[in-house]
């Protein structure tokens, strides 16, 4: 081997390697940097406020779409908030980033306006505990379900939201605590049982103002949509 020639061949093709190592790596960190702007631009629009803007729905699929009356609803039974992403306190996980990111991507167009089904605690502070749902807002009153995360509710959590539902749920809970009550306590007749209902009934309305003003808590029909927290 000769130490004092060299195969100017091969250093070009040497040349060519490196350039083309320098060129992917450019790529990467170029797709990379794309990805994270991507991602931030996707968190600003979930932490921003609404926007005016046309959504072309052809292709979102039918079984992902739900109305305002079947949130509104579902709210009422299990006592939870429907708000703006922008005042949602917990953390959106990454696969509800990548799925708006892909949703993009199919209908060819940038997404806003995103809503948030949650527990209300979850709107003034992080509960990973709770079972989020994330929407997009969709025209005349509709909306599409992009992800959901975080743990289930408790089955019984529908129980305890009852009397709160609106006030003829809590007029029927209270009225079946003061049966309930009249049940309980031996009676000689049903003129007694009937008189210790009513008064049982009465004092129990009282006790329920009490509390629920104490707590300032109002109905789930009225505050389910609403963004003030007592």
């Amino acid at each position: 081997m000769n130490f004092n020639t060299v195969d100017l061949e091969k250093e070009l093709q040497k040349q060519k390697k490196q350039a083309a190592s320098k060129n992917l790596l450019s790529e990467v960190n170029e797709l990379l940097e794309q990805a994270q702007n991507q991602d931030q631009r996707v968190l600003d629009h979930l932490q921003a406020e609404g926007f005016d803007f046309i959504l072309h729905e052809q292709r979102l699929d039918d079984n992902h779409i739900y109305s305002h009356e079947q949130i509104r609803k579902l709210c009422i039974k299990y006592r939870l908030r429907f708000l703006d992403s922008s005042v949602f306190k917990g953390e959106i996980p990454y696969e509800a980033i990548a799925k708006i990111k892909q949703l993009e991507k199919e209908l060819e167009q940038p997404l806003k306006n995103f809503k948030v089904v949650a527990p209300k605690e979850l709107f003034k502070l992080e509960d990973k505990d709770s079972d989020p749902l994330l929407f997009l807002e969709l025209a005349n009153g509709r909306y599409y379900l992009i992800h959901k995360w975080g743990g289930e509710l408790n089955r019984f959590r529908s129980l305890l939201a009852f009397p709160l539902r609106d006030f003829m749920s809590m007029f029927w809970f209270l009225l079946g605590v003061a049966v309930l009550f009249a049940w309980l306590v031996p009676t000689p007749s049903w003129h007694v049982m009937l008189f210790l209902i009513v008064h049982s009934f009465i004092a129990v309305c009282g006790l329920a103002c009490m509390l629920v003003m104490g707590m300032r808590e109002n109905f789930s029909s009225t505050e389910w949509d609403s963004k003030y927290f007592s």
